[in-house]
């Protein structure tokens, strides 16, 4: 008998969280978060890495932080909902640092993308979303490197914002990070409404 979507998922997450596959950040994290939400999701968001300041301690994804409060208010906003329609990740699930220090992040290293990208790929795998948001332009990076056939590579996220790419299994949309709306780079406003779109788009792929 085929093992449910839901099992697969809660086996993977106890994976994840006992994973030791990069022995500098389990010197220097905290916990590794892996991700939450719907086991049959249309929509997989995907970020970076755990913020320190609330989703590593309490390893929920997108939770207790200024980056938390607004994915979730899109999500609820746009008449979504992560127990039904969304499921929330990373693409690294340890936050990096150099060390055990809050303030010692540091941009993830190569290995720890190799490391992790797998877990990304059973997540997709399980749960075989019809569109995957890669939030920020890192993210995107890394998941259009890994997962499509792109020759012409962008740097500027206000180019790839809201683009849709495609490939046999999902359709990527690249998504502004929410520390865009922080840094003021876009308007909470027009965040919030580009992803009412997304889900416009979500439902009907």
């Amino acid at each position: 008998m085929p093992i449910s979507a839901k099992k697969s998922i809660n086996n993977l997450s106890e994976e994840i969280k006992a994973c030791k596959k990069c022995l500098d950040l389990v010197k220097t994290r905290k916990q590794p978060v892996a991700g939450i939400g719907a086991y049959n999701a249309r929509l997989i968001i995907a970020g970076y890495y755990p913020t320190p300041e609330g989703t590593e301690k309490s390893g929920i994804p997108f939770n207790n932080d200024e980056e938390g409060v607004i994915i979730r208010s899109a999500i609820e906003k746009a008449g979504l909902s992560i127990e039904e329609d969304v499921f929330l990740t990373y693409v690294v699930k340890c936050t990096p640092r150099k060390s055990g220090k809050i303030t010692n992040l540091i941009k993830p290293l190569e290995k720890h993308i190799d490391n992790c990208i797998n877990y990304l790929t059973e997540e997709i795998s399980i749960i075989t979303p019809h569109l995957i948001v890669s939030l920020g332009i890192s993210t995107t990076k890394i998941i259009l490197d890994k997962f499509f056939s792109v020759e012409k590579r962008i740097d500027n996220m206000a180019l790839l914002h809201m683009r849709v790419f495609e490939n046999p299994s999902f359709k990527l949309v690249p998504f502004f990070s929410p520390k865009a709306v922080i840094a003021g780079t876009i308007s909470e406003e027009k965040y919030l409404d580009d992803f009412k779109k997304l889900s416009k788009l979500a439902k009907i792929v």
